[in-house]
């Protein structure tokens, strides 16, 4: 019986310090990926060397700077698994996230994807004084975000990929229209990922433009919904 591919797709711009730490979670994997692509989004910092040092291990695409959701897209395209996870450059996975997702795609056929609990946690080289600024649950909360998404190939593709043009929600966008073709979903309550605060977060970074975009993104799902 041949085993089904897991591809799991990175976008990253400017990524060096914390991206070694990413693919080494998923190559730490007890039921390893088949296939890592990383998608270099115009980075002028070290991310090509750490993205060079990996070698065949990985599939490594650069881009000129598009945007994390173009960069994602990218991934998308060049993954060949029947199954696709993503992961941010900055955070990390718990050594059981595919194993346990794989399990319940494979026991569940009419689920297609599965996410989980993330754990949340100040980066050691962050400001102190973003503790005050920032709330960072003590405890794991359900992760309804890319990072913890385990999904189906054919899902993935009746949903479509990313918004190019919602950069800072790209992920909000994609979620409501996956709610609009009917994703079915199970979050199991175990934790499969950690999510790094460190203060140049890309929505910490960019709140000013991510509220006024997530609110329009929202109309729009609403738009549609009342336009079926």
């Amino acid at each position: 019986m041949t085993r089904e591919r897991i591809s799991v797709v990175i976008p990253v711009r400017n990524g060096a310090r914390y991206l070694a730490e990413a693919i080494d979670s998923i190559l730490a994997q007890t039921r390893p990926a088949d296939q890592i692509v990383v998608v270099d989004d115009g980075s002028v910092d070290a991310t090509p060397d750490v993205i060079a040092s990996y070698g065949s291990r990985i599939t490594a695409i650069a881009q000129a700077a598009r945007g994390n959701s173009s960069a994602g897209n990218r991934g998308i395209e060049a993954a060949n698994g029947q199954f696709v996870a993503f992961l941010d450059a900055d955070d990390a996975w718990l050594p059981e996230k595919l194993a346990i997702q794989l399990e319940v795609l494979e026991r569940e056929p009419d689920v297609d994807a599965v996410f989980g609990l993330v754990q949340q946690f100040l980066s050691e080289d962050a400001d102190p004084s973003l503790a005050q600024r920032v709330v960072i649950p003590a405890s794991p909360q359900p992760g309804v975000v890319r990072t913890a998404m385990l999904i189906r190939r054919e899902a993935l593709e009746r949903v479509g990929g990313f918004n190019e043009s919602r950069n800072n929600s790209d992920f909000t966008d994609w979620y409501l229209r996956s709610l609009e073709h009917g994703l079915t979903t199970r979050i199991p309550n175990v934790v499969i990922a950690r999510r790094r605060i460190h203060g140049a977060n890309l929505g910490i970074r960019e709140s000013e433009r991510q509220w006024p975009e997530t609110l329009d993104t929202l109309k729009d799902s609403l738009d549609r919904r009342r336009g079926a």
